[in-house]
């Protein structure tokens, strides 16, 4: 199952990274905050406080971290969590989620579920314990429980959360439109200055989906690594993958080979993106483009 995807966080996080350092506390709006950075896999989660309780979005990579998350939480607010969202089905989002099991509202996109129950949620674990970030041993893989497939609305105290399923990083992605802050909450369909991962995308529905979010009203972006900003991170990252599309076609139509295809195109990426995180997965990128693109 997604066999690339194993290959590429084994060289990319692998040995000699350290995961001591905690993440920072973001701010972003009135009752809306972030936890963003600390060293390893540095997903967001973010986390909004209501009138009635607090929803969280994305759970980090394993209890530990998630528990950063509930301490960060209650430095602001006693009030329940209603609820725990799951933007995509990467552990690195979801491998946190057995913290917030007391919620018993796990809420995500319906494949999600089906990428982490059973053997395939069992693989996926073991691929990240192999990766040695400590605390993936106590990690209970835990789908989540409340699921749905086009769109679901959850009001929670004064606030109303859209949750939107499209294709993009997954197929399973969603983002969340809180129209009263204008913002949105992304996972990894947007990343601020980071080369996705892509072993599991789409990109043509990315580039449209991320079209559909542009259209909405909104000031705030929250990415899934990265911290938040205004719309030019969304347009940063639909811009990537437009370069990334149109270059890997143009390769297509002279016939390369897809080696061809990554010597071609990855200094020309390299040097436009050289602030960019995670350079190493130009060639991962290129590849899944060529072969998305070659089926044309």
């Amino acid at each position: 199952m997604r066999g690339l995807m194993w290959v590429v966080l084994s060289v990319c996080f692998g040995s000699g990274v350290a995961w001591a350092e905690n993440p920072k506390t973001i701010e972003v709006w009135r009752n809306l905050f972030t936890l963003s950075h600390g060293e390893g896999v540095n997903s967001n989660s973010t986390f909004l406080i209501t009138k009635e309780g607090v929803v969280v979005v994305d759970t980090r990579v394993n209890p530990a971290e998630a528990r950063k998350v509930k301490e960060a939480i209650r430095r602001q607010t006693e009030l329940p969590i209603l609820y725990a969202i799951n933007t995509h089905y990467h552990g690195d989002h979801t491998f946190g989620n057995q913290v917030f099991r007391d919620s018993h509202n796990i809420v995500a996109h319906e494949n999600v579920r089906k990428a982490l129950e059973f053997e395939a949620g069992k693989e996926h674990l073991e691929v990240f314990k192999s990766l040695k970030i400590p605390g993936m041993e106590e990690t209970v893989v835990t789908p989540p429980n409340i699921l749905f497939r086009d769109k679901m609305d959850i009001y929670a105290g004064e606030y109303h959360l859209e949750l939107i399923h499209v294709k993009g990083h997954t197929d399973g992605d969603l983002f969340i439109y809180i129209e009263a802050l204008k913002t949105l909450i992304t996972g990894d369909l947007i990343q601020n200055k980071r080369i996705p991962y892509m072993g599991d995308a789409y990109i043509e529905e990315w580039i449209k989906s991320i079209n559909y979010m542009g259209d909405l009203d909104a000031e705030i972006y929250i990415p899934g690594h990265g911290d938040p900003g205004g719309k030019p991170v969304l347009i940063a990252m639909k811009h990537y993958l437009i370069e990334l599309r149109r270059m890997v076609e143009n390769q297509i139509k002279k016939g390369s080979s897809l080696k061809e295809t990554q010597d071609a195109v990855r200094p020309k990426l390299k040097a436009k993106y050289s602030n960019w995180d995670k350079l190493e997965w130009l060639d991962g990128n290129i590849e899944r483009a060529y072969r998305e693109f070659s089926l044309k």
